[in-house]
């Protein structure tokens, strides 16, 4: 502008003075979290365009855009939504990294990341234009305290991402020049963002972050593509977002991200949930099978018992601890890395110790239940009473299934899993019919109320030692959790598992000692 429009309605030439003061206007507004808008025209048209009704874009731009007078500046508040605040605060507490991306000013964008409480007090803003500039190398050393990203473009985002979690990183020297077309790759291959395959598997052993995008613009597409998780707006979104997105945000709400990101690590338990029920059932039943042959006796689970365990063990136990509803206990922990071990430390634990007294139990009913119960060694009535004791530990295991860290919470939460209580009463009730009337087919006998009994009371007992195996000073490899510093490569320490399986050599030596004995019993 060349003029500007006084109090006086006056038009009076801009000075210097007069432009730094609207300047620091701007810069006010701007810190004040508000968007500028300046209001101008031209005075004249006529004398510079015959037929302003037929003006061209490129009239305006060379003729018309020209010597304006600045009429008005305009700060335009965008207040955050309620929730944001919360919302923002709810993520980073549960380890997750907010960045701010944006078109805006960069003193707008620090206002308003400031508010929404994304930028800290070590946090770093910049703009676009100097993002540019930066070498693979620099934006790695800056990236965990790059808060706020202003003016920058969706190329700018794209990048971010690219850096991010190695998404769609050139592999070749052929994708580097398309990406950088007249670019020397020899030469600039470690200048110019985002870099390349090798260069970025070098600083982070080939895993990334796990990045989500969120965004509702034609342009943020391919950042949602190359983002793990990326989050379209299902109101404000183009087609484009919607369909480059994995998930879309229905009412383009922030706390709708924190709600995507419960149900995703609720999925994620669940799994291992199941994962820790399955392994336990498995390596009982296996090693108990090994073991009896291994001592004489005919397998103690026939076919068909073995399939209605397994019936237990696959379709039950997933619909069981599948459908678990997620907790806001699950917002108060990092999020895992990508490579991070399905089965963790404490899961390990909690299987081997049900796995040795389930085993232990098995071993002694195999070896005392006929004196105990008054019934043939071997036979049918035996059998059927380590196989009511077998199921009723994995009913009861099932309960501290229900949690794969320290907590022991067992019958927390019950009346919010209807599936489970269903699961749990319909195994209960098939178990009584199968032994009570499988017969010749499954090869079962009726057992009397005093063995109901005592075999439900050996299953019990895996609820304490849920408890007592919880114990066992066991935590999860810090490793395994997300963080953006941490550019070491691990070797792994497998330490706890020497502890663990130390602690369990007494119990495994006693069960090796009593199938010795019950062999030497036989031969005699």
């Amino acid at each position: 502008c060349a003029f500007f429009m006084d109090s006086d309605g006056s038009e009076k030439p801009m000075t210097d003075e007069k432009r730094n003061h609207f300047k620091d206007i701007i810069q006010e507004f701007a810190t004040d979290a508000l968007r500028c808008v300046a209001l101008c025209h031209r005075g004249n048209i006529e004398s510079l365009i015959r037929d302003p009704t037929k003006a061209t874009l490129a009239d305006c731009e060379k003729k018309l855009e020209k010597d304006m007078c600045l009429d008005a500046l305009v700060g335009i508040a965008d207040p955050l939504r309620e929730d944001v605040v919360d919302a923002v605060a709810t993520c980073q507490n549960a380890g997750i990294f907010v960045r701010m991306v944006t078109g805006d000013n960069l003193e707008t964008a620090r206002a308003i990341a400031r508010q929404a409480g994304i930028l800290k007090d070590d946090g770093i803003c910049m703009t676009g234009e100097e993002f540019r500039k930066l070498t693979p190398a620099q934006l790695d050393d800056i990236l965990p305290r790059l808060q706020v990203l202003a003016r920058s473009s969706p190329e700018d985002k794209h990048i971010l991402v690219q850096r991010l979690n190695g998404g769609l990183m050139p592999e070749t020297k052929e994708q580097w020049e398309e990406a950088h077309p007249g670019r020397d790759f020899e030469k600039e291959k470690d200048l110019l963002l985002p870099g390349y395959k090798d260069e970025w598997d070098s600083t982070r052993g080939g895993v990334g972050e796990v990045v989500g995008v969120t965004g509702d613009g034609t342009n943020d597409g391919p950042a949602l593509k190359a983002a793990d998780v990326g989050l379209s707006m299902g109101l404000s979104g183009t087609d484009v977002a919607k369909n480059a997105s994995d998930i879309i945000i229905m009412d383009d709400r922030f706390s709708s991200i924190v709600k995507a990101v419960l149900w995703g690590r609720s999925v994620f338990d669940n799994i291992r949930k199941f994962l820790q029920f399955q392994l336990t059932v498995n390596v009982v039943a296996l090693t108990i099978t090994f073991l009896s042959a291994l001592a004489g006796y005919k397998p103690p689970l026939n076919a068909v018992m073995m399939l209605w365990v397994n019936l237990i063990m696959d379709t039950m136990g997933a619909l069981a601890l599948g459908t678990e509803p997620p907790t806001l206990e699950l917002l108060d922990r990092r999020p895992y890395k990508r490579d991070a071990s399905l089965i963790s430390r404490p899961m390990w634990r909690n299987i081997f110790v049900q796995a040795t007294y389930q085993l232990g139990l098995l071993v002694f009913l195999l070896n005392k239940g006929p004196v105990m119960y008054d019934c043939e060694d071997g036979s049918s009535h035996h059998f059927t009473i380590l196989f009511n004791a077998f199921v009723f530990c994995q009913v009861f295991n099932e309960f501290n299934a229900r949690e794969i860290g320290d907590r022991f919470d067992p019958m927390g939460s019950l009346n919010r899993s209807p599936m489970f209580l269903m699961v749990i009463a319909f195994t209960v009730i098939a178990q009584w019919g199968i032994v009570e009337f499988g017969g010749d087919f499954t090869q079962t006998t009726p057992l009397s109320w005093d063995e109901w009994k005592s075999t439900i009371g050996f299953g019990a007992i895996s609820l304490p030692m849920g408890f007592i195996m919880r114990l066992i000073p066991v935590t999860e490899d810090p490793k395994s959790f997300a963080g953006i510093g941490s550019r070491k490569l691990y070797k792994k320490d497998n330490s706890w598992l020497r502890f663990l399986v130390l602690a369990l050599l007494p119990f495994i030596a006693m069960i090796i000692y009593q199938l010795y004995w019950e062999v030497e019993e036989l031969k005699h």
